[in-house]
């Protein structure tokens, strides 16, 4: 081969190169790149509120159990155990926790009470945090809230309080946190976790069965307090957890409850829980706490299944409400009343329970069934009334209010 070919095929590779290495050059130079340097700056400032904002309250939630969890065994905790080993809880007043009555994690068959549910006197195991481990007992539950109250040993941890906010000012749209023990974040990583989110809704759960009014052996949810909806996320190790506002306010607890159709998270509003602290703090019995008053009475005919407005006490609830004598009851929660035996149970009047058959076609027996636990204070109850001289109906919004008794 000659020197000239030899130079020829030299220069030719060089050029190669060279235009390669240009179209390299040019393709970076019209390469468009997303860079958020110097923008978005109120997107970053909200970020760094949202960080403050979890740092500031996460001190005041707490995880909580039956017993001491097998912390030293990850395969026990979290996903690797089917779920979380502890519940949540949050600090109010300095010694207090409030925490779900019906969590998975805190209920024992070796409570005092009948139902498997921590009940005054038993104790509980408590970590911080930051990974403090403490023991706490129970000073009293409330089944129609959902609550339980601890309050934790001497000696414990100093953390700081969540003060309870207004759940009635809490608007649809508008936006919350949730806290808690998800997946027992806090034993197995020592993080409480947080979801932002937004309220979605405000109503009470079935108060009798959609599907079969009529059929005795069906009932709807014994609890018949309000539940706040939230789109936040709330898992195993959460209920009992808090509900914020953007003010750092307790406006509501997990909870495990929830309705068919709804799958959305749901929490008992702050204002019925704070309605029974007090109680709950000197320890007054459940079945000694203030029951709900709705303030007036009602009676059927005899020979009818109209069921009518026949008391309505004066600076009650229902006078509040609007509601006169001689009207019409028509629907509870905007469900028909099947009759004039299951009103009390569609109001939760008081704890009720009906015998009703479980199993199967081969084999059934009859059990005693709570289809009430009895509507907590400050429940917002929506009773449509029908007016009997011109025919329209009315529905109004009652606001449980507490007295000794009602019906």
């Amino acid at each position: 081969m000659g020197v000239a070919t030899l130079m020829t095929r030299r220069m030719r590779m060089l050029l190669i190169a060279t235009a390669l290495t240009g179209l390299a050059v040019a393709a970076a130079a019209v390469t468009p790149y997303v860079g958020a340097e110097g923008k978005f700056e109120t997107l970053k400032n909200l970020q760094t509120e949202r960080v403050s904002f979890a740092k500031a309250i996460t001190p005041a939630v707490v995880a909580i159990a039956a017993s001491r969890p097998d912390i030293g065994n990850p395969g026990q905790t979290g996903l690797a155990g089917g779920g979380a080993t502890a519940a949540a809880g949050f600090v109010i007043d300095g010694d207090y926790v409030v925490t779900c009555l019906e969590a998975g994690e805190l209920m024992n068959s070796n409570s005092r009470s009948s139902d498997m549910y921590l009940n005054k006197g038993d104790k509980v195991w408590l970590m911080a945090h930051d990974g403090t481990e403490f023991k706490g007992e129970v000073v009293g539950r409330d089944r129609r809230n959902l609550v339980l109250l601890v309050k934790m040993d001497e000696g414990h941890p100093k953390l700081p309080s969540l003060k309870f906010g207004d759940s009635d000012k809490v608007a649809m749209g508008s936006a919350v946190c949730g806290f808690g023990n998800t997946l027992d974040s806090l034993i197995i990583d020592r993080e409480i976790a947080m979801s932002y989110g937004t309220a979605s809704g405000f109503y009470r759960f079935e108060p009798i069965d959609v599907m079969t009014p009529d059929d005795p052996n069906t009932g709807g949810d014994p609890y018949k307090g309000n539940v706040m909806e939230v789109d936040v996320a709330i898992h195993d190790g959460d209920h009992g957890g808090p509900i914020v506002n953007m003010d750092g306010e307790v406006v509501g607890m997990s909870c495990a409850h929830f309705m068919a159709g709804r799958h959305l998270g749901c929490a008992v509003p702050s204002n019925q829980i704070r309605a029974v602290i007090a109680q709950l703090k000197k320890g007054v019995a459940q079945d000694e706490l203030a029951q709900g008053w709705l303030g007036f009475k009602a009676k059927k005919p005899s020979g009818t299944k109209e069921i009518f407005i026949s008391e309505v006490e004066d600076e009650s609830p229902a006078s509040a409400a609007g509601i006169q004598v001689g009207w019409q009851l028509v629907r509870v929660d905007n469900y028909r009343i099947p009759g004039w035996d299951r009103l009390k149970e569609m109001l939760g009047v008081g704890y009720i329970t009906r015998k009703r058959k479980v199993g199967n076609m081969f084999s059934s027996r009859e059990v005693d069934v709570p289809v009430s636990y009895g509507v907590p204070v400050g429940t917002h109850i929506q009773l449509t009334l029908r007016n009997p001289e011109d025919g329209k109906e009315k529905t109004v919004d009652l606001i449980v209010g507490e007295k000794a008794e009602d019906f």
